[in-house]
Formats: C-alpha cells, sequence, structure tokens
C-alpha cells in the first residue's frame, strides 16, 4: 500500500513539473516576443527620416566649437527659501 502512495505522489510531482516547465517555457517566449516588438516598434522610427544634409543626423551629438564661458556673478545661488 505505502509503494503505491509513493508512485502515486512521484506522478503527481512529476505532472506538476511538467506544468511549471511548460508555463515557464511559454512566459519565456512571450517575453522574447514582446520585446522583440517593442524593439522593432522604438527602432523603426530612428530610420524613418533621413537627414538633411545641412543638419546633422537625428540622435546624434552635436559638440560646440568653444566650451561655455564661465558664468559672471557671486558664484552663490539661492532659491529663494530662507
Amino acid at each position: 500500500m505505502l509503494r503505491d502512495d509513493m508512485r502515486y505522489a512521484a506522478a503527481r510531482r512529476d505532472d506538476g513539473v511538467r506544468k511549471i516547465s511548460r508555463l515557464t517555457w511559454r512566459a519565456g517566449a512571450a517575453g522574447v516576443i514582446c520585446s522583440a516588438v517593442i524593439a522593432v516598434a522604438f527602432g523603426h522610427h530612428a530610420e524613418a527620416r533621413p537627414a538633411g544634409p545641412a543638419r546633422p543626423a537625428s540622435g546624434t551629438i552635436v559638440i560646440p566649437a568653444q566650451p561655455p564661458a564661465p558664468a559672471q556673478g557671486a558664484g552663490q545661488v539661492s532659491s529663494g527659501a530662507s
């Protein structure tokens, strides 16, 4: 009798592990698909508009010819609250 209970318990455990494994794989696949859809949705718009000859391409960093000048004044900033 004890042996039958152990077989039944082992079979139930194996069924549960299979269900969890299947659910985990499905959730992982859904995550990969959603990530791909988001990447395509956001990545497509950056290439949609060609850059003009006078303007740099969208998303590029423009470095100014000279650094900004130091600010004039006392050098202490107050927010207005005392």
